[in-house]
């Protein structure tokens, strides 16, 4: 913990004490660059904190669907096609956020993304307000709201489990938004 500041990479968000209440903490560090065939789909199921000491590059999407609190911390740059956030997701990222397609944050107010370096990314769907967003200037305004219902692909249904909905598209290649 004393290598890894959690409250200074979160700009000052969130703390260990937050997220595990005192209990011990577990990390697990990858060192150097991670380069995975996408899509890629996590989901934890045991509170702790991952590191990689480097890059993260995803041929594909990346989805994030946390019920439990595992920040994922990327001392480097994260590159994939889309990334998708949801849940309890925390993604903090001391270098740039490189994204060939969308970004998709649809959280609780545990969520964190925090990027440090500078964004790319095609659109930024927004399709709930919670959680804690800290993104440079470089990215777009997000689609939220009745402009993003507007534009939202015929197959995503916003009467049923939206945040589902964008998870599975995103995964199975599907546009989310109308051209």
């Amino acid at each position: 913990m004393e290598r890894y500041n959690l409250l200074e990479v979160s700009d000052d968000s969130v703390d260990y004490e937050d997220l595990f209440g005192g209990l011990e903490v577990d990390f697990v560090v990858h060192e150097g660059t991670l380069t995975l065939s996408g899509p890629a789909y996590v989901r934890n199921e045991d509170p702790l904190v991952c590191v990689i000491e480097g890059d993260l590059i995803v041929d594909g999407p990346l989805v994030i669907r946390d019920d439990v609190y595992v920040p994922l911390w990327i001392k480097g740059s994260l590159s994939a096609r889309d990334l998708v956030l949801s849940n309890d997701a925390q993604v903090f990222i001391e270098g740039d956020l490189k994204l060939t397609g969308n970004l998709v944050t649809y959280g609780t107010d545990a969520a964190h993304l925090v990027v440090h370096g500078e964004a790319q990314v095609g659109a930024w769907l927004r399709p709930g307000q919670r959680g804690a967003i800290y993104l440079p200037e470089s990215v777009p305004d997000p689609l939220e709201g009745d402009a993003l219902l507007a534009r939202l692909a015929p197959t995503l249904d916003p009467r049923k489990n939206l945040p589902l909905a964008l998870c599975e598209h995103v995964l199975a290649g599907q546009p989310l938004l109308r051209d």
